[in-house]
């Protein structure tokens, strides 16, 4: 009789013990994946759409159109108002930064991370032995830029606009965009009726004060208009 009972007991501890197996199987089976802990990179333009997406075929339009009402003089690091501007960087390497429109102005904690990213990621680039070393011509232009996010943050496009005179820096802002233009859960407030998000970025770099070994120190600009 004792044996009996012993049995049963033996017998549910197992039940019990498979059911709860189940249990944790099935738990882990209905586990969400873990979130990605930092974006993808993009790094190569091969990579990106070859169609541009709307670019801004007439840059004077454009720019006349995303400065409308802005006070780029101003000085003031106002984020309520298009024209904000925002000095970076330190005495040897200073930097401004600018929304140049109201929706970037609306919008000014999100273009203004993208615009961070670009900036450190600008900086970088300036500190090579083959940008260091360039002395500029005082007369050349910004480079413009329209690049697009996909709904999700990530790049998917950037258009060249408007060269600046000079390929080695046309391509070092290029470079720079493609690493550090993407966001993690952007406002969907800010994007197009597509869901895309669209900036203009301006972009100039000019000589600010010369070290040892013919090297530059810069002084670097960056402005967006959220579109």
């Amino acid at each position: 009789m004792r044996l009996s009972k012993f049995l049963i007991l033996v017998a549910f501890a197992a039940a019990l013990a498979a059911m709860g197996a189940g249990c944790s199987s099935d738990s882990a089976d209905n586990q969400e994946p873990a979130a990605v802990s930092t974006p993808r990179f993009v790094t190569d333009l091969s990579a990106l759409s070859a169609t541009p997406i709307n670019p801004i075929m007439d840059p004077s339009a454009a720019f006349a159109a995303t400065h409308a009402g802005g006070d780029s003089g101003s000085g003031r690091a106002n984020e309520e108002a298009a024209g904000t501007t925002r000095h970076v960087g330190n005495g040897q390497n200073p930097g401004i930064e600018q929304l140049l429109n109201p929706k970037a102005a609306k919008f000014a904690s999100f273009c203004g991370l993208l615009i961070d990213h670009l900036y450190v990621a600008v900086r970088k680039r300036e500190k090579t032995d083959e940008i260091a070393q360039l002395n500029l011509e005082t007369d050349l232009q910004p480079v413009i830029l329209t690049a697009t996010l996909d709904p999700s943050g990530k790049l998917k496009e950037i258009v060249l606009e408007q060269h600046c005179g000079k390929g080695i820096v046309d391509r070092m802002f290029i470079d720079a965009a493609k690493t550090s233009l993407w966001a993690t859960n952007p406002p969907k407030d800010a994007a197009m009726p597509d869901g895309f998000y669209r900036m203009r970025v301006e972009l100039k770099l000019e000589n600010y004060a010369q070290m040892g070994d013919n090297r530059w120190f810069f002084k670097t600009y960056i402005g967006m208009a959220l579109l």
